[in-house]
């Protein structure tokens, strides 16, 4: 058990991860429409390895979320018959223990210190979570 917690503390290229804290916070209400989108999911179950629950879970961080960019995963922006999607770029992250990705996407006016965070699971159920309840991300 000890040896799999220090794996967790660190990334796949070896070095430490980098944990930040932030609190649970109501969402637009958008993140289901997108999720759930062919395009993305189609790209997120391919290039991320999971299906998302639909629905994002967004947490107001407690200083701005500025990954190094060798972390993002690009997921391509594409078109369907009535509009364009724009691309987005993920990081993977693990959010009190689990494992999930913050979505960054290229149309956003979100604030640096406010992450979109998608899972195959619902995160709010999963981890009984409400608004306002502190959580730890940990950028992998």
């Amino acid at each position: 058990m000890r040896k799999e917690n220090e794996e967790d503390r660190k990334s796949s290229e070896g070095a430490p991860a980098r944990i930040m804290r932030g609190k649970v916070s109501a969402g637009r209400g958008e993140g289901q429409f997108y999720i759930s989108n062919d395009g993305y999911k189609r790209q997120f179950i391919e290039i991320l390895g999971f299906e998302p629950f639909p629905g994002t879970l967004n947490i107001k961080m407690e200083e701005p979320f500025v990954p190094p960019e060798q972390k993002a995963i690009l997921i391509k922006g594409f078109q369907d018959a009535n509009r364009t999607f724009g691309g987005c770029r993920c990081y993977k992250i693990k959010l009190n223990g689990i494992g999930a990705s913050v979505v960054r996407p290229e149309r956003s006016d979100y604030p640096d210190d406010l992450i979109e965070v998608i899972a195959p699971v619902n995160l709010r159920k999963a981890l009984v979570l409400e608004d306002g309840d502190q959580v730890e991300v940990t950028l992998l």
